[in-house]
């Protein structure tokens, strides 16, 4: 299996070996014999790792040790290729980033973060860290994810906990500027089914995968058609049209990818301005949801674009491109989906960093 990526690259998070944006599909270098299937990507990092979560490899910036423990770096600070990362014990399960922060989830339950920690996101009261630490106010753990500098875990059971920045009451509860250690902030809610997280809001789907509950900044219509009234903390509520299967936030928008239809299956909501809809808004947003033309089996965000994947393996994309990432080597906003031509006959997957785009296939 091959990567390809676009997109930034300032600090070598594409893993092409130079520090020059790609705007057409670049051959990532992996070492010899390395598969990887899955790709969580932040600020300037990103991680990758198999299937089966035997082992971590990171490309990118690790000016903060958002990356960790990692082989030895170009520059001391970074590295243009992928690495191995120091992984704590167990197999992966999942890893989410934020701007210069890192969260990973072990297939035991358990969280460990690594990265900055100006703001608590770390779940602790440390300078930071540059090695995975656990978090150990929680466990059971099924689902974690990063914003922009908060962090959020959703346990076996429903429940969801938060910590970090959280000046917009993003976490689910009454504003302050941060929380350092996690706290439960889904009483008051359904057992929840699926958690992600935009830059200063997040979004939650209870088990029904219908019911939407959103908290922290509206300014960009983040938290949907919901009403203004907080059900619980600072949650509020609206109802899918469908049956919601996967959740991803742009910064300021979010996604949801719906049981297949023939007209499509992908819905947003959120800032426009810079195709962020896959459709133009006289407004820059919408707070109602604005369906995409597109009929996908998978989903990933940057900062302010999306992929997605159809069953047959192509591979579309929409929104803010200034570095190429969002398909369209001119360097133009797109603002109805693209499709990205692989270099073989269909896609096996898709993955974002903040500014950039990834694509397995089997070239």
């Amino acid at each position: 299996m091959s990567v390809w990526a676009l997109g930034s690259n300032s600090s070598g998070q594409l893993g092409t070996g130079n520090e020059e944006d790609a705007h057409y599909l670049t051959p990532s270098i992996l070492p010899p014999q390395v598969r990887i299937n899955n790709i969580a990507g932040g600020g300037n990092h990103v991680f990758g790792w198999p299937q089966d979560g035997t082992q971590l490899y990171g490309c990118g910036s690790n000016a903060n040790g958002e990356l960790g423990e990692i082989q030895a770096l170009d520059d001391g600070a970074k590295t243009l290729v992928w690495r191995i990362t120091k992984q704590p014990e167990g197999l992966i399960k999942q890893v989410a980033c934020g701007w210069s922060h890192s969260l990973l989830l072990t297939e035991s339950g358990k969280v460990y973060a690594t990265g900055s920690n100006r703001y608590g996101q770390l779940g602790n009261e440390d300078k930071g860290a540059a090695k995975w630490t656990a978090v150990d106010a929680v466990d059971s753990v099924a689902a974690v994810a990063c914003g922009m500098r908060h962090s959020m875990a959703l346990t076996e059971a429903g429940q969801l906990y938060a910590w970090g920045a959280n000046r917009s009451g993003q976490l689910g509860c009454s504003p302050k500027a941060s929380i350092s250690t996690p706290l439960c902030v889904s009483a008051g809610l359904p057992p929840i089914a699926m958690v992600s997280c935009g830059r200063s809001h997040s979004v939650a789907i209870a088990q029904d995968h219908k019911t939407v509950f959103v908290a922290g900044q509206d300014k960009y219509g983040q938290c949907g058609p919901s009403t203004s009234e907080f059900v619980a903390g600072t949650w509020r509520k609206f109802t899918l049209p469908g049956v919601a299967q996967k959740l991803c936030c742009q910064w300021d928008s979010s996604v949801v990818l719906l049981q297949p239809k023939e007209a499509g299956n992908v819905m947003m909501w959120g800032r426009a301005d810079h195709g962020q809809l896959a459709a133009e808004t006289n407004e820059g947003c919408s707070r109602m949801l604005v369906p995409v033309p597109v009929l996908a089996d998978d989903v990933a965000c940057g900062s302010n674009h999306t992929l997605a994947k159809t069953r047959d393996g192509r591979v579309y994309s929409w929104g803010w491109n200034e570095h190429g990432n969002a398909g369209d080597p001119k360097l133009q906003n797109v603002f109805v989906p693209r499709e990205i031509v692989t270099n073989s006959a269909s896609a096996m997957g898709i993955g974002c960093g903040y500014g950039n785009s990834f694509v397995f296939d089997q070239s």
